[in-house]
């Protein structure tokens, strides 16, 4: 069974005071009682010192009858005693009580012992045990007390006496006090102390247990409850110590030490979910980056296949080319119908083996080159590319390009894929019917030169919150099937291996501006 500190505290300091009261009880109490025993004897002695001086002079003058109506009349003076004269034989010659006359006191009794071997001298000077207990011949307990009769040369040549000269004691006075008063006080004042001492111990008892309560018990209480909350998890429960003292400091120091778990699991929940956040994100990212890698393979594949059907297109075509200029020189000059026949059967030939040129440099079957290049003859190429496709039949394209703009150096093919990117993507913003607007221009930033190329359209513009999307890859807003969301993530790549950067702004319903910065010192 559990023992708490409060039950093992009160123990103690009960057992404590317990011991301190049966401390002040010897010291004091029994002390006290001895002493009124003493005090009660010496006033006994000395009344038979009285006495003995009292009747000396009627014993010396064998006057008898005067020394009994002394005795007789001895305890109307306040002492409650027996008084009796004992000669030396032990004998009761005179006695308070007539009853007592004549008789003899046993031959073991104390008297006798003490005064046959002891010298009287000796008995009074070196031990002053002239008084013991005894039961009393009425009952209950008795202090007898005596002192002894001298001889003295007056006493032993008197004629009523036959002591010799050399006897050293001629008899005893005796009194014998009844102590059922005083011990009748002693209880009751045992039984008083006894009882104020138990109240005391019950009142002390008691207030230290509501000062242990208030002072210690409650606020370890508080504290024990407290650490049980944290250790659940709950750490928002500050205690209520308002002492300024160790328990004080003690609450104190938990309450800093509860700010301070919560602070900190606060803040480890606030880590768990960032990176929870983060896990999430890169989970996505993952699951992201595999949907790439298998649109990636599946393009790869694709463009592998077109470059090969390219490359098999490419063969007959050089052959149509060939046999068709040859007709071309066959023809009469007058046969003018044949010989513009024979021209758009060339000039549409040479247009599919530019296509496959084309198609071969988007597959990069045909290796990149890093030359000195033209942007606006780049642009002008990715124009005819795309002009005689129906999605451009509908769109206005206008120009301000700068004649004068410098040649930068690059991948020519690489750089018309994102012209023709960038035009398509306009085009099917606004469902293949409105203006596009192309800008070139050479500035300057920060002492580096570059060339600037814009495209501008009339369509609905980007929403904000696409903005930063575009350029990622597999992001479309085009209806499912119509696009795979690598033109702008493919633009931007080539954009940022020629060492420059591409970027666009739009609002709504004001269409969407892309910008190409090229660096014109790139080697």
């Amino acid at each position: 069974m559990k023992i708490s500190v409060n039950l093992k505290i009160m123990v103690l300091l009960t057992a404590l005071l317990a011991v301190g009261a049966l401390i002040f009880w010897y010291k004091f109490i029994l002390r006290t009682n001895e002493e009124i025993i003493a005090k009660t004897a010496e006033d006994a002695v000395y009344t038979l010192e009285i006495i003995r001086n009292s009747i000396r002079y009627s014993m010396m003058s064998n006057h008898s009858e005067v020394v009994q109506n002394i005795l007789e009349s001895t305890p109307a003076s306040g002492v409650r005693t027996a008084i009796r004269v004992i000669d030396h034989k032990g004998n009761i010659k005179f006695s308070s009580d007539k009853n007592d006359l004549g008789k003899a006191i046993p031959s073991n009794s104390m008297i006798c012992r003490e005064c046959h071997n002891i010298d009287s001298k000796v008995i009074l000077k070196n031990t002053g045990r002239n008084y013991f207990f005894t039961d009393s011949e009425n009952g209950g307990h008795a202090l007898r007390a005596f002192i002894p009769v001298k001889n003295e040369p007056a006493c032993s040549s008197a004629a009523c006496h036959v002591h010799a000269p050399d006897a050293t004691i001629n008899g005893i006075i005796e009194a014998e006090v009844p102590m059922a008063s005083l011990d009748k006080k002693f209880r009751d004042k045992n039984l008083d102390v006894f009882i104020l001492g138990i109240v005391f111990l019950a009142l002390i008892a008691v207030t230290l247990y509501v000062l242990m309560l208030k002072l210690v018990i409650r606020p370890v209480i508080l504290i024990s409850e407290g650490i049980r909350m944290i250790t659940r998890g709950f750490y928002g429960h500050p205690i209520d110590v308002r002492m300024e003292d160790e328990i004080g400091a003690l609450g104190q120091a938990y309450n800093d030490m509860t700010k301070e778990l919560k602070a900190g699991k606060n803040e480890l929940e606030e880590k768990t979910r960032s990176l929870s956040d983060i896990m999430e994100q890169k989970s996505l990212e993952i699951r992201k980056t595999q949907k790439q890698y298998m649109y990636t393979e599946k393009l790869a594949s694709l463009g592998r296949m077109a470059a090969s059907v390219a490359h098999e297109l490419n063969s007959p075509l050089t052959g149509i080319i060939v046999f068709a200029r040859l007709f071309l020189k066959r023809v009469p000059p007058d046969n003018k119908a044949d010989q513009d026949d024979l021209k758009v059967i060339v000039e549409q030939a040479e247009k599919c083996s530019n296509i496959i040129a084309v198609l071969l440099g988007y597959s990069r079957t045909i290796p990149s080159d890093n030359l000195a290049m033209d942007v606006n003859s780049a642009i002008e190429n990715a124009l005819n590319i795309l002009k005689n496709q129906s999605k451009f039949y509908n769109v206005v394209v206008e120009r301000e390009l700068d004649t004068v703009l410098p040649r930068i150096h690059g991948d020519q093919s690489q750089i018309e894929q994102v012209f023709i990117n960038l035009l398509i993507n306009a085009s099917d913003a606004m469902n293949n019917k409105g203006k596009i607007f192309i800008r070139t221009r050479s500035f300057t930033e920060d002492t580096n030169e570059y060339v600037e190329i814009e495209f501008t359209d009339t369509g609905p513009g980007i929403p904000i919150d696409n903005l930063e999307k575009i350029f990622e890859p597999f992001y479309t807003t085009k209806p499912e099937g119509k696009g795979t969301g690598l033109g702008l993530a493919v633009s931007k790549g080539i954009v940022q291996n020629a060492g420059g950067r591409i970027f666009v702004k739009s609002k709504a319903d004001e269409g969407a501006s892309f910008f190409i910065h090229l660096p014109i010192n790139k080697v």
